[in-house]
This record gives C-alpha cells, structure tokens and sequence, in this order.
C-alpha cells in the first residue's frame, strides 16, 4: 500500500495540471469572445445604420384582383395578386401635375416593369370593405414586352404627417412675438388629431374647431368655426383665425410650427409638452 502513493501524487498532479489548463483555455476563450449582449449591440447599430427612416405619405388599394400602393418620401411600392406583378419597388418618381389641380401622376419605370398613378381628388367607395376614400387611383401596369398595360382602379388617402399630432401654444402672430393681452386668458391653443384630420382649440376669446387638409408641401386650416362668445375690441382672436385660414404651407423644427402661405409667414407655434 506505500508504494501506491508515489503514483497517486502523480496522478492527483496530473489531473491537476490538465484541469488548469482547461481553464486558462476557457478564460482566454472567453476573452477574445465579445459578450451576447455586445453583439447583439453591434447588430443593432449595424442594422440602423442601414436603415433610413421613411414617411409614408399615401396609400391605395384595390380588389379584383387585390393590390396596394404605397408612396413615402423614398420609394414608390406596388404590389398585387396578379401574376407577373407581385411587386413592384423603385425610388420615389417626381410627381407631374395636371392642369387640373386636383390630379396628380407618377410614373415609374425598369427594364422589366413601367407602371403609371394617377390621383384625382374626387370620392371613392370600396365597397367589398366598405370603406370611403378622399382619392381615386388609377394605375396602367405594363411588362416589357406586353403589347397592352393592365388597367386598375382603387381608393386612396394620403397620411397626414404624423409630426403635426400635438398640442400648439401660439408664440408669434404674423412676425411679432405674443403680446400681453392680446387674448383673454392666454394665447390661443390647437390640439391636431392627424388620424381625423382635425383640429381643436382655444382661439383667443372663443373654443374653436375644424378640419386639416393635407398633401406633401400643403396643409389647410378648412371649416374653421368658433362659439360666439363677446369679446373685447383689442382682442387679436379675429386676426388668429384669418390667419389660419389663409394657411397653405408648413414647417417643423426644433419644436416650432411654423404656418404661411405664398406671401408671408403668417403664425409661429410652440409645442406645450
């Protein structure tokens, strides 16, 4: 039995040294590899920075067969159900405006595909989904090759800019800064709803409420009402509401709505939150 333990000491050192280096192995291993959550950082500021953010301006559909269109500030998306043409993806095309102002046409073009939109302001109904729309969209969609376009018709809207959707504080009327006393209470206020496009508030004096009109580059103040509460002669609620209602252009930056039209800038908001 004594002469066992030689060898067991070097066994037991044997086991020792292997042990030890698994671990050294393990540690340097796990050094050089970054940490799951790193990597995964990594992914995500990869995968963003690839990305660009995009507003989607207008969207279409129709049935019979089923397609969509789709319009953001990049790319002009089309796809359907219709074999041959289950998408459809270029860069935005610039708009051409007819004579008549209420129609608007895209046109788009690859070495496989031409398609054509054309938006008209006029109502439309889908009745399968029972839904009413502002716009009626016509598209010619064409292969190369094809000897006639395939001709489709559908509703659309555009999607108001979401950056509107807030509660305003009027800070500038025309290019002066708001003045004490110029309203009643304080100065007036507007709360958009951008998926009714509508507005409510305070005008100065009266509560007041209407509708937004909105296209890319135009933005309308419509039906514009007020109670009809008296209201002291310097009050400036007149000249507020004037001035809202000949709105036709917009800006947004650093938290300020800036509203005018084609002759001058007519008021500045501030957001309240």
């Amino acid at each position: 039995m004594m002469k066992l333990k030689p060898f067991c000491a070097l066994l037991t050192l044997f086991v020792m040294t292997i042990a030890g280096c698994g671990q050294k192995e393990q540690k340097n291993n796990s050094e050089s590899r970054p940490e799951k959550s790193e990597v995964n950082d990594r992914f995500k500021a990869s995968d963003s920075s690839k990305q660009k953010e995009t507003m989607t301006f207008f969207k279409a559909q129709g049935n019979e067969p089923f397609w969509n269109l789709t319009l953001n500030d990049q790319q002009l998306i089309f796809t359907s159900m219709l074999e041959g043409y289950e998408e459809f993806i270029t860069p935005l095309p610039q708009v051409n405006r007819a004579a008549d102002a209420n129609v608007k046409r895209y046109r788009a073009a690859t070495e496989k595909v031409t398609l054509t939109a054309t938006i008209t302001h006029e109502p439309c109904a889908d009745t399968m989904a029972d839904n009413n729309y502002e716009y009626q969209v016509a598209l010619e969609v064409q292969l190369t090759g094809d000897s006639k376009p395939v001709s489709l018709k559908g509703c659309g809207n555009y999607v108001t800019d979401y950056r509107l959707q807030d509660i305003w504080i009027l800070e500038k009327l025309g290019e002066e800064i708001v003045q004490e006393g110029w309203f009643a209470k304080e100065p007036p206020t507007m709360e958009v709803n951008v998926a009714e496009n509508r507005f409510t508030g305070y005008a100065g004096c009266n509560q007041m409420r209407g509708n937004i009109f909105w296209e890319p580059g135009l933005l309308r103040f419509t039906d514009v009402i007020s109670t009809r509460k008296a209201c002291l002669p310097e009050n400036k609620e007149g000249e507020f509401l004037d001035k809202l209602r000949k709105t036709t252009t917009y800006s947004i930056e650093n938290n300020r709505l800036m509203l005018s039209n084609p002759n001058h800038p007519l008021m500045v908001f501030r957001k309240t939150d």
